[in-house]
């Protein structure tokens, strides 16, 4: 088993300083936080109200994004589409169904990597 080595201290006191950093910010953002409700109720529960209506709107927005990504999943692989009845055997034929380079009649792929 690998043993991690101990942290420098030097470290340990740049992570102690970030965290008394981060608490005093909290600190003064609450402060600023609870006067500004306290001057303008009015403009502060219209805020909560919007802030609250984008959470729901953002979740939402994630558990449709969450069920389409289900839905495309389960939709497996897509057998090729059958080649019109004429085209049986003949030149631009579609390949075998294992063939890894299964392509369209006619396709050619060299415009996209001439960034068109």
């Amino acid at each position: 088993m690998a043993e991690t080595p101990p942290a420098s201290p030097w470290l340990e006191e740049v992570r102690a300083q970030r965290r008394a950093w981060e608490a005093r910010r909290k600190a003064a953002r609450d402060e600023f936080e609870a006067r500004r409700r306290t001057n303008n109720p009015r403009a502060s529960a219209r805020q909560e109200a919007w802030q609250e209506d984008l959470r729901q709107r953002r979740a939402q927005r994630q558990e449709r994004i969450d069920q389409e990504r289900e839905l495309f999943r389960s939709l497996g692989p897509t057998p090729p589409a059958a080649p019109a009845p004429g085209e049986q055997g003949g030149e631009g034929s579609y390949p075998a169904p294992g063939d890894p380079m299964l392509k369209p009649p006619g396709w050619d792929n060299l415009w996209y990597f001439r960034s068109f």
